[in-house]
């Protein structure tokens, strides 16, 4: 297993914002940027950089993204906007903020359409662009942990939309419109289970336990699907279903050929076809 760190020369330095290590065909980033790995620029360079770096290795099937701090992040840097409305006021904190959700939205918007899967493995409180970044991935897997809240509260705070990085987007596509319209109006953090309930979380976990599950669920299906087979089906799901179906379903064969002729489909036929003629899928 290969350790390394984007954003930082080694991870015991402080202010190292996402360790990445790597598992096989599976890469871990885990976010580290003390107290509550706020989304700012330092956060951002750190994602743009391990996104990109993913990217270009054909190897990475999946990414699981958590988080090595008591939170998996709660959203803005608070103590920058204060010091920033300090310094320069709110039309100026307006101003830089917007330029920092540009680039947070454009992150979301890689996640989503990485061509490997991205688990969020969620342990600890996830609110506001924390819980934006969570919604972006394709999947959450999250640890029942007593009093571990999600939450959009930026109704309540600032009476706006969680938007930052596009949340009001990933959080209608998850829940249906009418469900996630009231889930940011209503502003409040809800449990884990209630998460599950109403299609933000995907697995519910044992407290503490969301990372290990995401490991292994994100091991398994790069064994048996590859970067390939995992990028085609995320395309199938994610794009060609905001489609309609007489525009998809052709698009979807599309995707179906290029998975068998590229992916895992040949070696593992031929693997069937021999245990098949030696009786044992008989």
């Amino acid at each position: 297993m290969g350790r390394f760190l984007i954003g930082a020369l080694t991870m015991e330095q402080a202010g190292a914002a996402l360790a990445v290590t790597g598992h096989g065909s599976v890469r871990r980033w885990t976010m580290q940027l003390a107290p509550v790995n706020a989304i700012n620029a330092e956060m951002l360079d750190a994602f743009e950089a391990a996104l990109s770096e993913a990217s270009a290795d054909p190897a990475v099937a999946a990414v699981v993204l958590d988080s090595g701090l008591k939170v998996f992040s709660a959203g803005a840097d608070a103590t920058w906007m204060a010091q920033t409305v300090s310094r320069i006021g709110v039309q100026g904190l307006l101003t830089e903020f917007n330029a920092t959700m540009d680039r947070f939205r454009a992150v979301c918007l890689r996640l989503r359409q990485a061509p490997f899967l991205v688990i969020a493995a969620l342990d600890g409180h996830v609110l506001a662009g924390g819980l934006e970044l969570a919604a972006a991935c394709d999947l959450r897997f999250c640890g029942e942990s007593p009093g571990l809240r999600l939450g959009v509260p930026e109704m309540d705070l600032f009476g706006c939309l969680p938007s930052g990085g596009g949340g009001a987007q990933f959080l209608a596509r998850l829940m249906g419109p009418s469900r996630a319209l009231e889930f940011i109006l209503t502003a409040k953090p809800i449990s884990p289970a209630r998460g599950f309930e109403i299609g933000l979380v995907d697995r519910l976990c044992p407290a503490g336990q969301a990372g290990s599950a995401a490991l292994e669920f994100a091991g398994s299906v790069a064994d048996k699907a590859g970067r390939i087979g995992v990028s085609c089906a995320k395309q199938a799901v994610f794009g060609l279903g905001e489609l309609p179906l007489s525009a998809a379903m052709p698009l979807d064969g599309v995707l179906h050929w290029d998975t068998m002729r590229r992916g895992n489909f040949l070696t593992g036929v031929e693997a069937f076809a021999k245990r098949f003629a030696s009786g044992a899928a008989r």
